[in-house]
């Protein structure tokens, strides 16, 4: 009956007032219990790093605040054995009637949720879930055909084609605290162990100086990004430094930022724009909601296509022979590879948790083009240590560059660092601010300080191979391997497709073979008459229990994480490599090792809705080349730039 139900609002990644359906719905209708659970066993290998957790902190604190002004405050929960078991005892505690919560769409959370799920409705609690997260429904875009879309263009047409809702739930003006709240076990926001001494006394502090976490301060970084940024929005995509960003990443990670709300400000203020004849909005505005589009295509990719966090999205690419080399994965996280806007790039991702869109393509493209680095280890340290680490986001970014998307980077795509810094860091500023030892560079060279003449580096104070590395891989070297590794990869795709013909081979195998694996997932057009509408859908596949085991990041990975954790404390306060010094010795190995294996460490375990709600088959399709569009986290538009990339003619067998 409405009015007697004690609810317990589980916050997650959705710490807003405003805008937040699970926390409106509660309100309606009786008492409630705002709870947020926090359980590190349950990430795993995907732990939020130290300025995520900071982030985290602060952005828990001033949602307490925001809910004891409204009558309840906020109940903080360290589990150390599972969120399933601290939620249970708190429903138990204050015998509550019902759960909402809003939904996630990462494949951790996926399946942590529908176990939770199953639990609570086993012991008769009810469980309401809420889109707080989408402008879309993953479930809900698909093409003609009913399948699940695997480019982000048609995606993306396809979602301006639909009908949206964008009416917002009104903040609760007060809420009744749920009765009970003295049997709970709860703790301080100090006893999560979010952050360490150390981190409090050094490099957190700096954090606070550039950032305001909270849903309050969020409103008023988004309304100052519309109203001061988003018109010349179009124009700052060129420049890597400053501030030419919205800014607004962080906020939207963790939920203290509407999506909604997001769109229906920026679609407010471009019909503003256009009754005042300012059509210059136009392209600001597209660019803008394109990035919007992104972040929504990332949780469609990973809700559809739960694997993505673990292995390619083209299964062509598990046989890419990458290089395991501890060395080089080193010299890439420290900004040490000899090229200095990806040094630059890397120095500022370590000291501040952040660093511009463009600046993650080109350190990233680098690190799996140059240096054959697998994009798993590089997103699992952008993972570690970004201030605004989202995972579904950082899984489409680092397959789009990689090439292991349909749409995503050409496999033989291999840019230029010495170009992009020329075309992107003109005048060399970002570059002098990230790497002292290249301060006094003059600018002909501050991007190829190895071909300036000898009398230029010594006024410079630069020498080469002691305080400033020489490249770590020649141009033309990792072009040369590149090409090999490919070349490599069709060879051993090819025959493991042969070996599975069983000898039986034809013309038309013959095609197939050659063509790009691309999964295809068809979407159910209708709910089950049983399945609510407000209720999560877990992806099913063919109608089985399928257990995907993903491959964990292994060592040595692990242990060369752990190092930098050790040798972080010789570092000055604000994190940075700038002042390291380069051995005379580095390693530099071109020799391949073999993929990390597999683990089971993370099951996941699809739930079966309707037999023939959604079923997943793998086939072949020949790879067009227009189907190649740009899909990152961010707007990629270097496929113009000829100019950047070296190329050789690819090796793909005929």
């Amino acid at each position: 009956m409405a009015g007697s139900e004690k609810t317990v609002v589980w916050f997650r990644r959705d710490l807003r007032i405003d805008d937040n359906p699970a926390l409106a719905a509660a309100a309606k209708e009786g008492s409630v219990l705002p709870l947020f659970i926090w359980c590190p066993a349950d990430y795993g290998q995907y732990y939020p790093g130290r300025c995520s957790r900071w982030w985290l902190k602060q952005s828990l604190a001033h949602l307490g605040k925001s809910l004891e002004l409204l009558g309840c405050p906020l109940v903080l929960i360290r589990a150390e054995d599972s969120t399933l078991a601290a939620l249970l005892e708190c429903v138990h505690s204050i015998s509550a009637t019902r759960v909402v919560y809003n939904r996630l769409y990462d494949p951790i959370s996926l399946v942590l949720d529908d176990k939770i799920k199953n639990e609570l409705s086993a012991h008769r609690i009810s469980v309401q879930s809420f889109n707080g997260d989408l402008l879309y429904e993953p479930w809900d875009v698909y093409d003609e055909n009913g399948q699940a879309f695997t480019t982000f263009n048609k995606y993306w047409e396809k979602c301006m084609n639909l009908p949206i809702e964008i009416s917002q739930y009104l903040s609760p003006t007060r809420l009744v605290a749920a009765p009970g709240l003295a049997n709970v076990r709860y703790c301080s926001i100090d006893d999560l162990g979010l952050e360490s001494s150390k981190d409090v006394e050094s490099s957190n502090a700096l954090l606070s100086r550039a950032w305001s976490p909270g849903w309050r301060n969020a409103e008023n970084m988004l309304d100052e990004f519309v109203s001061c940024g988003l018109l010349e929005y179009s124009k700052h995509g060129m420049k890597v430094g400053g501030t030419t960003t919205s800014l607004l990443s962080p906020y939207l990670h963790f939920g203290e930022l509407s999506v909604r709300k997001v769109y229906q400000l920026v679609t407010m203020h471009h019909v503003k724009w256009q009754n005042e004849g300012k059509y210059e909005a136009e392209e600001s505005v597209r660019l803008f909601l394109r990035s919007i589009g992104f972040r929504e295509y990332s949780r469609y990719l990973c809700f559809n296509f739960p694997f993505t966090h673990e292995r390619s999205f083209l299964g062509n690419l598990k046989h890419y022979p990458w290089l395991l080399d501890e060395g080089r994965f080193k010299s890439w996280r420290q900004g040490m590879t000899g090229y200095p806007l990806v040094d630059a790039g890397m120095r500022e991702l370590w000291a501040t948790g952040w660093t511009h869109n463009r600046i993650r393509v080109i350190v990233s493209s680098f690190a799996v083009k140059f240096l054959q680095i697998p994009w798993i280890w590089g997103m699992k340290y952008f993972w570690d240590v970004l201030l605004d680490a989202d995972l579904e986001s950082d899984i489409l970014g680092w397959q789009y560059i990689s090439g292991s998307l349909p749409d995503g980077h050409e496999l033989s795509r291999l840019d230029n660092p010495e170009v992009q810094g020329q075309k992107y860091d003109p005048d060399g500023e970002y570059v002098r601010t990230w790497i002292p030892e290249l301060a006094r560079m003059p600018t002909e060279w501050i991007h190829c300080p190895w071909g300036a003449p000898n009398s230029i580096l010594h006024v410079a104070g630069v020498e080469l191979g002691f305080n400033y590395p020489k490249p770590i891989v020649e141009l033309h070297m990792a072009r040369e391997c590149l090409d090999d590794a490919i070349s490599t990869m069709w060879q051993l795709d090819t025959a493991a497709k042969l070996a599975e013909l069983d000898d039986e081979v034809v013309d038309d195998n013959l095609n197939n073979i050659r063509n790009f694996d691309i999964p295809k997932v068809v979407l159910k057009k209708k709910l089950s008459p049983s399945t609510s509408s407000m209720d999560q859908r877990v992806l099913s596949t063919n109608g089985k229990n399928e257990k995907l085991r993903p491959t964990e990041v292994k060592a040595p990975y692990k242990q060369i994480i752990q190092d930098d954790m050790i040798n972080a404390s010789n570092m000055d306060d604000t994190g940075s490599t700038a002042n390291l010094q380069v051995t005379r010795k580095r390693s530099s190995s071109d020799s391949a090792f073999n993929v990390p294996s597999s683990s089971s460490s993370l099951v996941m375990e699809s739930r079966i809705h309707d037999n023939d709600n959604c079923s997943v088959r793998y086939s072949g399709y020949l790879q067009q080349t227009a189907d190649r569009d740009g899909t990152d986290k961010v707007e990629d538009n270097d496929s113009e730039d000829s100019g950047t990339s070296i190329s050789r003619p690819s090796k793909r067998p005929a």
